[in-house]
Parts: structure tokens; C-alpha cells; sequence
């Protein structure tokens, strides 16, 4: 684990919209992580972005002083708490995964170049809220190389959710070598019921790719983004 360089750590806190950086101010357990600071440091369009916390009910009513803020609605699934008010960036809340330190938050990403996080903490000398970036060891090189390598974490989710970020990324012109592959199409595999994979006729590549393809289907839209994006 690393800090993020001073001129990155500036540069990404100054693209945060004011009112997500009083946010964090006002709630200190928050981290912004993931592909708001991976494509803010790389130059590249930036969606929507994504804030963690030590709980659920932190984040829900971090979300709702958002909503009333921006004076926009929240929508809510299994992995999120989006805010929405066009034609502001969206602001999900990740409620799927909590954690309670940034170290932890960023060792859960699945992709090297999206461990990276930033958040507020205590200064020893002047007792005021400052700005912190912490990011793996592998993410400065790996994004500048535009390589994807998977960290296998172990983590609750749906099974074909980094393979669907894999795509994303392809297009975005990362690229990604075999066993960081292998490692994700492992994951993929391991949602897919052996028993019913043993009884699928010999040779049936069809049946075997409709089971592959209605895994791919069951990922929420937010698991894709929130996961590493």
C-alpha cells in the first residue's frame, strides 16, 4: 500500500463536485474509491462516482443529505443507493460492500487499477479534516500500462461481475494477459451449477453458453460500475 502522489491527490479532490466534498466533510467514514479516481488521474470520462462506508445506515443517510441537496431522487438496489438529479454526475452510494478502514475498501477491488481511494482524516498538527489517497502497490504501473490484472478478492457477488467489467475495460483499450484471464473466467465458472454442467449432453456448447449468459445477466448495472469501474 501507497499514498497517492500530491498532484494526483489535488487533482482528483479538485474535480469533486463541491457538494460531495462537504459530504465527506460532514461524514468522515466516507471514501470515494475506484473509477472516479482511475479516470480522473487518466484523463478519461469520468460517470458517475462512487462512495463506501463503515455501514449501510451511514451510507443511506449520506445519500438522502445528497438527494436534498441536489434536490434529486434516490434509487435504490441490492448493491447501491444511486442519487440522480440531471444533469449532475450520478453519486452511488455502494451499500452491498461496507468496510471499515480504506486499506480494506481498497484490497476489495477486483482490479489493480481501480485500488486506489481517497478520504479525510485528522491532521496531528493543526486538528483539522485534510485530504488522504492511499492506492495499492500495482495500481501507478498498471494504469500507466493500461493493464488489467485481477485480484481474485474474496468478496460476496454475483459470479460473472468482473468478466462484465473485463468488456468494459477491453473497450476502453486496456488490455489484459492469460492467467489474470484464466483467473476470471475461473470466477465466472464458479457460479455454474456442476451438477446440472455434468448432465448437459456431451458436446452441447450451446446449453453450456445459455448457463454462462444467464449468469452475465443476473449482474446489476451498479455491481458493473461499483466493482471497479
Amino acid at each position: 500500500m501507497r499514498e497517492l502522489t500530491r498532484t494526483d491527490l489535488g487533482f482528483v479532490v479538485s474535480r469533486i463536485p463541491k457538494d460531495i466534498r462537504e459530504l465527506v466533510q460532514n461524514y468522515p467514514s466516507l471514501n470515494i474509491a475506484g473509477g472516479f479516481i482511475r479516470a480522473t488521474i487518466a484523463r478519461e470520462k469520468v460517470s458517475d462516482i462512487d462512495l463506501f462506508g463503515p455501514d449501510k445506515s451511514t451510507l443511506k443517510m449520506a445519500a438522502q443529505e445528497l438527494a436534498l441537496t441536489r434536490k434529486g431522487r434516490t434509487y435504490e438496489t441490492k448493491n447501491a443507493i444511486t442519487v440522480l438529479a440531471y444533469p449532475r454526475k450520478p453519486a452511488q452510494f455502494i451499500t452491498r460492500w461496507c468496510f471499515d478502514s480504506t486499506e480494506k475498501l481498497i484490497e476489495s477491488f477486483d482490479y489493480t487499477i481501480a485500488q486506489a481511494a481517497i478520504g479525510m482524516q485528522i491532521d496531528g498538527e493543526t486538528g483539522k479534516h485534510v485530504w488522504y489517497g492511499l492506492c495499492s502497490d500495482e495500481f501507478y504501473p498498471d494504469l500507466a500500462a493500461r493493464r488489467l490484472v485481477y485480484t481474485a478478492p474474496r468478496r460476496a457477488e454475483d459470479a460473472g461481475g468482473s468478466m462484465m467489467r473485463l468488456r468494459k475495460f477491453l473497450q476502453r483499450g486496456y488490455t489484459i494477459q492469460a492467467p489474470s484471464m484464466a483467473a476470471v473466467i475461473a470466477r465466472l465458472m464458479s457460479g455454474i451449477n456442476l451438477e446440472r454442467l455434468h448432465n448437459i449432453a456431451d458436446g452441447d456448447e450451446k446449453e453450456v453458453g445459455r448457463m454462462i449468459c444467464n449468469l452475465l445477466r443476473e449482474i446489476d448495472e451498479h455491481e458493473i460500475e461499483g466493482g471497479a469501474a
